[in-house]
């Protein structure tokens, strides 16, 4: 029994820790009093030694260790019990997440069955009745939507044109929706770079033939791979115009040649930088369009010939002229042969 105190005494609960040295405590305070009390024959000594006393033999008597270290391992049950529930409860809960997610599966892949029927109930004839309910103008464009989430679309198939204040958007997904977005909304078109791709499972219903197939399959997105993790990953640039319709990369040619006047918009590293001019940064996003097909070879070369005479007859400075050229040059905008070229050019005209 003593080696069993003793143990608690040091090791047990705070509770009994507690409870066993306040005896000990008040049984050596009664014991030094007393002797006080007989040695100098002190009456209040002796009072003291008497409440130590008493409040030990009280404190000793309002509860047993066996009852301490009973409560304390009916609490640790309890304690133990509620991690259990909270167990239960984080499975439940995680369970139920898990139902959710294949519940939006199986929506998905029922939308995507039913998007796969109605486009492939296409032909010519139904095509063309479609386009003219809708009244579409001759001068129109096909496009593919990547995504418009603000309607729940993905992967669908448009017609575009314009009217005089609208941009019309006939998308055809599980059904013929058509759209139209104020041209005072559109402040610009925003260029995505490298948005996650899956070929295998992008555009299902433009891998079987059809007439849809054969019409659209040009404006099917370009595909890159990247490496993410050691893994080889699929990647393809959007853009993006409000409210938050993407179009492939693919569609743009034709969806820049009815949004004239709506500027190219690319939030990135060297766009947002202070360390380009504007001569740089057109002939950076123009190099951008050409690589996303916008433009041919021969069109990015127009422009870029264009911006560079603008910068020969700019108001700059001399270093800030060579600045931008070898800055063009070092970013691959330019070749050297045209670095060549256009000094020439800027030292005959301000010689």
């Amino acid at each position: 029994m003593m080696n069993k105190i003793l143990h608690t005494m040091f090791y047990g609960s705070a509770k009994a820790r507690v409870f066993l040295w306040s005896i000990v405590i008040m049984g050596l305070a009664a014991v030094l009093f007393g002797v006080l009390a007989a040695v100098l024959g002190s009456f209040a000594f002796g009072t003291g030694a008497f409440v130590c006393a008493l409040s030990a033999f009280v404190t000793s008597q309002s509860a047993s260790l066996t009852e301490i270290e009973r409560s304390d391992r009916r609490r640790r049950e309890k304690l133990s019990a509620k991690g259990v529930e909270g167990l239960d409860a984080s499975g439940e809960m995680q369970e139920g997440q898990e139902d959710r997610e294949k519940e939006e599966e199986k929506k998905q892949k029922e939308q995507e069955k039913e998007k796969l029927q109605y486009l492939s109930s296409f032909n010519a004839r139904k095509f063309k009745k479609l386009a003219k309910e809708h009244q579409v103008k001759q001068k129109h464009v096909f496009a593919m939507v990547d995504s418009y989430p603000a309607e729940k679309i993905q992967q669908a198939p448009a017609i575009v044109w314009r009217t005089d204040h609208y941009l019309h958007l006939l998308i055809m997904d599980r059904s013929a929706r058509e759209f139209k977005i104020p041209f005072n909304d559109i402040k610009g078109v925003h260029y995505h770079k490298n948005m996650p791709a899956d070929p295998e499972q992008d555009y299902l219903a433009f891998q079987y033939s059809g007439f849809m197939t054969g019409v659209y399959k040009p404006y099917l997105p370009e595909y890159k791979q990247n490496t993410k993790n050691g893994h080889i990953v699929y990647v393809k640039n959007l853009f993006t115009i409000h409210p938050g319709i993407s179009f492939t990369n693919t569609s743009m040619k034709g969806i820049f040649s009815i949004l004239t006047r709506a500027p190219f918009l690319v939030d990135d590293a060297v766009n947002t930088s202070g360390r380009f001019d504007e001569y740089f940064k057109d002939i950076y996003r123009y190099g951008i369009l050409c690589k996303n097909n916008v433009y041919t070879l021969e069109e990015y070369r127009q422009k870029m010939e264009s911006v560079l005479e603008e910068l020969v007859e700019a108001p700059v400075t001399r270093d800030q002229f060579f600045r931008t050229l070898n800055a063009m040059n070092n970013y691959h905008l330019i070749t050297q042969e045209y670095v060549t070229k256009y000094t020439q050019k800027y030292v005959m005209k301000h010689n």
